[in-house]
């Protein structure tokens, strides 16, 4: 599950400052908008997997629509807060709106039938980038917030940018900036997230067992040790089994090739004998 829509944002939110004198209004924008949020990628997240009835998707395209306003305020209103650019980034990249679909369908009376189905869908951005820059000014704006420079790396991975996700993860690990160790052992179990979807299974296994080194009794890093053996595994067992069909093909191709040849001998041998009888 992607980082920033499981963690439905942070509570330490609300408490962090807005300038030098804090505005009571922007502070009110700012909880509702984390309420809506919240509200909406937990129901988002539920019609994704089943269809939402006409109640269900008014909600959340409502929350959606407020929460984006909110988002959008608050930067407007606030251009210096690396929360509300955090806030904005995460709205537009990791919020559920509603979209209609077009579903057609096929009978043996009527024929095909086409129905507009509307249907929940992450991410209100219609380009990423736009998302994905809102959350680099929250970083560039709190360059010590660790959960923004995960979460960070986090949706760069989610969106296509591996490699920039890959140098803010190595630069928390090398305490650049310097943050908690939890942060350093969330840095490290990414890296290896990126390394084995890259299909580089031995940088994985060492990004795991730096995070074991800060914590070797941590669930996560242990899980996440035991899964990538258990896919090590499947993958042993299926590179084996390709790898006993083509042996096997091989020798039958063989043995085909054989018997061909001893045929086609065969075959010569009886028409010279044929011919010397004649």
């Amino acid at each position: 599950m992607k980082r920033l829509a499981a963690a439905l944002l942070l509570v330490t939110m609300v408490a962090t400052v807005w300038g030098a004198e804090p505005v009571e209004e922007s502070a009110s924008l700012l909880e509702q908008a984390m309420a809506d949020f919240d509200r909406n990628v937990a129901l988002g997240a539920i019609l994704e997997v089943r269809p939402g009835t006409p109640a269900e998707l008014g909600e959340l395209q409502l929350l959606a629509d407020r929460g984006l306003e909110h988002a959008q305020d608050l930067v407007a209103e606030n251009p210096d807060s690396a929360d509300a650019h955090y806030l904005l980034g995460s709205w537009l990249l990791y919020a559920y709106g509603v979209v209609e679909i077009e579903q057609i369908t096929f009978d043996a009376q009527s024929g095909a039938k086409t129905e507009t189905l509307s249907r929940a869908m992450q991410g209100l951005a219609s380009d990423p980038e736009e998302g994905l820059q809102a959350l680099r000014k929250a970083a560039e704006l709190a360059p010590g917030n660790g959960d923004y420079l995960l979460d960070l790396a986090a949706a760069l991975f989610d969106f296509g940018h591996a490699f920039e996700a890959q140098g803010i993860l190595k630069g928390i690990w090398a305490d650049e900036p310097e943050l908690e160790a939890g942060h350093k052992i969330e840095a490290a179990l990414l890296l290896s997230t990126i390394a084995e979807t890259e299909g580089d299974v031995a940088d994985a296994r060492e990004w795991i067992y730096a995070a074991l080194s800060l914590d070797p009794v941590g669930a996560q890093t242990i899980e996440q040790l035991r899964r990538l053996d258990a896919a090590e595994a499947a993958a042993a067992q299926a590179a084996i089994a390709v790898a006993v069909e083509r042996a096997l093909a091989q020798a039958y191709a063989e043995q085909y090739e054989e018997v061909e040849a001893e045929y086609y001998e065969g075959t010569e041998e009886l028409g010279d004998e044929q011919y010397e009888e004649e």
